[in-house]
C-alpha cells in the first residue's frame, strides 16, 4: 500500500511538474510574442508621436513663411517692404526665428539690421536651385551672432518681387526642437546626429527605433533603448510566475499526499475483504459506512458476491435436475439392446427402427458426459428424436433440418436445441390436431457469428404470453407455467457459458414462431 502512495504521489507531482513547465512555457513564448510585441509598439509609438510632434512645429514656420511670401506677391511688395516685415515676423516670433532674410535670384541675402552677404556657395541655395522644390532646409548650422545652432529654411516666392527677390531664408534655432525631442536623437539630411549629441555608451545590446520627419524631407529621429529593458516587465512576470507556481506546488503536494491517505484507506479495507474472500469465507462482506463512490464500490462488491453464489448455486441445481432427468446409461443401453433383437426375432421392424432412434438419442444425448458437442452430432441427436416423434404424430409433424457445412464442427453446449424443438411440438403443433405443420431448424454462418433458428408453422404465440416469456427469461423466473424448464434452461445455460456474447430471442405472428439463438462462432476442425 506504501509502494502504491509513493506511486500516485511521485506520478501526480510527475504531471504537476511537466502541466507547470508546459504552461511556463507557453507563457514565456505567448509574452515574447505579445508583450515584447507591444513594448516595441509603445516604444515606436513614442518615437512616431516626436516625430510628428518635430514636423508640426516645423510645418508651422513653413506656413509663416509661405504665408508672408504669398503677402509679397499679391500685394507686389518692393524688396524693402518685403524685408521690413521679413523683420517683423522675426521680431514678433523671436522664439522661433533668429532672422529672417530675403535673397535675390543671384544668392544675395538681405536683411534690415545687417548688412547684406552672399549664400550662393551654400549647400541649401544649391540645392534649391538645381531642383523644383518649394523650400528646402540646411543642415545644423552655427550663428555666431546668438552663438546658437540653427537650421536655415530656403523658401521659394511663386513671383520674383521687385525683380530680384526670389527666395526667403528663415533661421531657425533648433533649441525648440531640443524641448520637444528630449532623448530622442534627430539626424539631419545628410546622416548627421544634430540633436542630443551625447549618445549612451553602453555595452548592452541597443534596440534602435526610427522615424522620418514629414515637414523635413530626409530628416529623421531616432531612439535607442537596452534590449534588457524591453524584456524586464517579462522577466518579472515570469519571476511571479515562478514564484506563484512553487508556492501552488507545495499546497498540491500537501493537498496530495492527504488525499491518496484518504483514497487508499477504504481501499485497504477492501483489499482485506477480497482476500479473505479469495480464501473462501463466503460470509464475509464489506462493512464500509461511506456514501462516496468508495462506499458505492463496497455495496456493488458485495452484490457481486451475492450474484456469484446466486449463480453458482442455479447452475448447481440446473445440472442436478438434468442429471436427474436421465436414466442409467447402461442399463438403459442394454434393456433397448434386448428388445430391438426381440423385435428384430418377431419381423417388427417399425419397432426396430423406432428403437434404433431411441438408442441413438440417448447415446448421443448422454455424450459420455461432455459439456460441448459438434453441432453436426447436436443435429443427428435432435433428428433421432424427431423420428421418434414423427411416429406418435405422423399426420400432424414434418420436420426439416438446414446445417451449412462451415458450422457443422462448431462446438455448441449439448442438450441445447432439443428442449426448443419440444416445447415446439407440445405448444406449437400438438394443440392443432388437424392442421399438418412443419419445424425448421437452420444453421447458418453471419457475420462470424452462429446463428441457429427453429421455427414452426404451429399455433402463435399471443402478445399477452410472449411478453410474459420474455419477462421470465430476463429475470430468471423459471417456475412459471408458460415457459417450463427447457426454455428456461436453454437461456441460462447460454447466459452462463457464452454471457452477452450470446442472444436468445423469440418472434411470433400469424404466419410461424421463431426462436432464433446467436453465439460466437469458432470453427474447430
Amino acid at each position: 500500500m506504501n509502494s502504491l502512495q509513493k506511486k500516485l504521489t511521485l506520478y501526480a507531482s510527475g504531471f504537476f511538474i511537466i502541466l507547470f513547465l508546459s504552461i511556463a512555457l507557453i507563457i514565456k513564448i505567448e509574452m515574447e510574442r505579445t508583450v515584447l510585441s507591444f513594448n516595441r509598439s509603445m516604444t515606436q509609438q513614442l518615437v512616431d508621436a516626436k516625430s510628428e510632434q518635430i514636423s508640426y512645429w516645423f510645418e508651422q514656420r513653413i506656413n509663416e513663411i509661405q504665408s508672408l511670401s504669398q503677402k509679397a506677391v499679391t500685394q507686389n511688395w518692393s524688396k524693402q517692404e518685403l524685408i521690413k516685415e521679413a523683420e517683423n515676423l522675426a521680431q514678433l516670433n523671436k522664439n522661433s526665428y533668429e532672422s529672417i532674410r530675403a535673397v535675390s535670384n543671384s544668392g544675395e541675402s538681405f536683411s534690415a539690421n545687417s548688412p547684406s552677404f552672399s549664400i550662393v556657395d551654400r549647400d541649401y541655395f544649391k540645392k534649391i536651385i538645381t531642383n523644383n522644390s518649394e523650400y528646402v532646409i540646411s543642415k545644423v548650422l552655427y550663428s555666431h551672432s546668438n552663438q546658437a545652432e540653427v537650421v536655415i529654411i530656403l523658401y521659394r516666392i511663386p513671383s520674383i518681387v521687385d525683380s530680384t527677390i526670389s527666395y526667403l531664408a528663415a533661421a531657425v534655432p533648433i533649441e525648440q526642437m531640443n524641448k520637444i525631442a528630449k532623448d530622442i536623437f534627430v539626424y539631419d539630411g545628410t546622416g548627421t546626429l544634430t540633436l542630443n549629441h551625447n549618445q549612451p555608451k553602453s555595452k548592452d545590446k541597443m534596440v534602435r527605433f526610427e522615424r522620418s520627419i514629414q515637414a523635413m524631407p530626409d530628416w529623421k529621429v531616432q531612439f535607442q533603448v537596452p534590449e534588457k529593458k524591453l524584456y524586464q516587465s517579462l522577466r518579472n512576470t515570469q519571476n511571479a510566475v515562478l514564484i506563484v507556481g512553487t508556492i501552488l506546488g507545495i499546497f498540491f503536494l500537501v493537498w496530495l499526499y492527504l488525499l491518496a491517505t484518504s483514497i487508499l484507506k477504504p481501499v485497504k479495507q477492501l483489499q482485506g475483504v477480497m482476500g479473505k474472500v479469495a480464501a473462501g469465507d463466503e460470509s464475509l462482506r464489506v462493512t464500509m459506512k461511506r456514501t462516496d463512490e468508495f462506499g458505492q464500490l463496497g455495496e456493488h462488491f458485495n452484490q457481486m458476491l451475492d450474484k456469484v453464489y446466486e449463480t453458482e448455486q442455479e447452475k448447481k441445481e440446473i445440472e442436478l435436475r438434468m442429471i436427474q432427468e436421465q436414466v442409467k446409461p447402461h442399463f438403459l443401453y442394454n434393456t433397448l439392446d434386448t428388445i430391438q433383437w426381440l423385435a428384430a426375432s418377431h419381423d417388427a421392424d417399425d419397432v426396430v427402427e423406432l428403437i434404433e432412434a431411441l438408442s441413438l438419442y440417448f447415446r448421443l444425448g448422454l455424450n459420455e458426459g461432455k459439456e460441448f458437442v459438434p453441432l453436426s452430432q447436436e443435429f443427428k441427436h435432435l433428428e433421432s428424436y424427431l423420428k421418434i416423434q414423427q411416429v406418435r404424430y405422423e399426420k400432424i409433424l414434418n420436420y426439416e433440418f438446414s446445417l451449412a457445412p462451415d458450422v457443422a464442427n462448431t462446438k455448441v453446449i449439448r442438450f441445447l436445441l432439443q428442449p426448443l424443438v419440444e416445447n415446439a411440438i407440445y405448444h406449437g403443433i400438438k394443440p392443432l390436431p388437424k392442421q399438418f405443420s412443419t419445424i425448421w431448424i437452420n444453421a447458418t454462418n453471419e457475420n462470424n457469428q452462429l446463428k441457429i433458428a427453429v421455427i414452426n408453422d404451429g399455433l402463435p404465440i399471443s402478445k399477452e404470453a410472449l411478453t410474459t416469456i420474455r419477462d421470465n427469461l430476463f429475470y430468471h423466473q423459471e417456475q412459471n407455467r408458460i415457459i417450463g424448464f427447457g426454455l428456461y434452461s436453454v437461456y441460462h445455460r447460454l447466459k452462463l457459458t457464452y454471457g452477452k456474447q450470446s442472444d436468445f430471442t423469440i418472434e411470433s405472428n400469424q404466419e410461424q414462431t421463431k426462436i432464433t439463438i446467436t453465439i460466437p462462432l469458432e470453427d474447430e476442425t
